[in-house]
């Protein structure tokens, strides 16, 4: 059993830990909301990550850490289940948030333009909400009969009875670590295998390029639509007969023009498309030093949060193949405590390494004090005025 100071020390530390990660958690999803140019789609997925912490924080990292003060479970046993379902969906939200993260940055770095057509917000919303169904779902199994729910004195917790449930064990180790690190690790090796390749193709500017869009239309599936429009604007219309003894030619379009003629209009309307087309054929994507660093942000909290779970996931079958393994209580709790600090970690890896995020946290409280000083200098100006207008009455 645990000693009175040990629990006393760790309730405390998980209680400050708690409250640090709601705060963080809280001020990065009011600066991703706030800030226009943080509204991205792609940016979705890191908001997604902020609540589902605060939900952890709530409904798992509380409890544990009133068990800790009270010394055992004081709630019902409705809420234990709560406890274990809210840990699974963090475990299972984290681990497939952390591959489609991975994803998108692959995608930008190979196919910039493909990047473009998919991460938009209706498919990134979709994703979401299908991302949350199915996580939500895997995390009721117990509920369906599909594993046991039990406290743990030496954990402080409520949790899945591993011994009780191997197959269900190794199916979520797969799940949330096997396939998350497998693809986590491949895409982001080929990231870095693309950025070198990158960085020997400049242009006469010496920016790095990416890609170079020339056989492609359009840069999304509405600018190809665009292009098909400027292509048949006349299609259907009546074709202009020519006069006998007058030079003709044919249009773009297929359709017969008067070179005499002062119909200036469907030329110069097929010349701008021409040109339109032109220009987004051309167009090259160039790689952004905020994307780069944003990567790395990625990297930094993935390899994190999955290094914090390792030795929970070694402990676990160290008792599956032998339930009296000589490891202490106390160094058994360190091992969650070690899980539940990653509600923290990936809100402070954001802040603090990502200079991009602070620049645009900075804009919004300057923008803020600058309004406050001009309401406040125009409230004075306003007062002299009707005290103007006093001494002249």
């Amino acid at each position: 059993m645990a000693t009175v100071a040990f629990r006393y020390g760790m309730g405390a530390c998980l209680a400050l830990i708690g409250l640090l990660s709601v705060i963080l958690n809280c001020f990065l999803f009011f600066i991703c909301v706030k800030r226009k140019r943080l509204r991205k789609p792609s940016q979705y997925f890191l908001i997604s990550l902020a609540v589902v912490d605060i939900l952890a924080v709530a409904g798992w990292l509380s409890l544990t850490a009133v068990s800790l003060f009270n010394d055992g479970w004081i709630f019902p046993s409705e809420i234990c289940k709560v406890q274990e379902y809210i840990m699974s969906l963090w475990l299972f939200l984290n681990s497939h948030s952390f591959v489609l993260l991975a994803f998108d940055r692959c995608l930008l770095f190979v196919r910039p333009s493909k990047h473009s057509e998919i991460f938009i917000n209706t498919v990134v919303l979709i994703m979401l909400l299908a991302l949350w169904l199915f996580d939500g779902i895997l995390a009721a199994f117990p509920y369906f009969g599909w594993g046991t729910v039990s406290y743990f004195s030496n954990q402080f917790q409520c949790a899945m009875d591993h011994e009780k449930n191997i197959r269900e064990t190794n199916f979520v180790t797969a799940l949330c670590f096997g396939i998350p690190i497998t693809l986590c690790m491949g895409m982001y090796l080929f990231i870095f295998i693309m950025i070198r390749k990158i960085k020997k193709r400049e242009d006469d500017n010496g920016a790095l390029i990416v890609e170079r869009n020339r056989k492609a239309i359009g840069d999304s599936y509405s600018q190809r639509l665009r292009n098909q429009q400027y292509r048949f604007q006349n299609a259907g219309t009546r074709a202009i007969k020519p006069n006998i003894g007058k030079k003709f030619t044919y249009t773009e379009d297929g359709y017969i023009s008067n070179d005499s003629s002062d119909d200036e209009n469907t030329k110069e309307t097929v010349q701008k498309g021409t040109q339109k087309q032109n220009v987004q054929q051309k167009k090259v994507y160039h790689m952004a030093k905020n994307d780069t660093l944003l990567t790395k942000t990625y990297i930094i909290m993935t390899c994190l949060t999955f290094l914090l779970w390792l030795p929970y996931l070694v402990v676990t079958y160290i008792f599956l193949k032998d339930r009296f393994a000589n490891i202490s209580d106390e160094l058994v709790f360190v091992v969650i405590f070690l899980c539940q600090c990653t509600t923290l970690v990936k809100p402070v890896v954001y802040v603090t390494y990502n200079s991009h995020f602070r620049k645009h946290v900075i804009k919004l409280f300057r923008r803020k004090i600058n309004k406050q000083t001009d309401g406040e200098s125009n409230s004075q100006t306003d007062g002299q005025g009707y005290d103007n207008l006093a001494m002249q009455q």
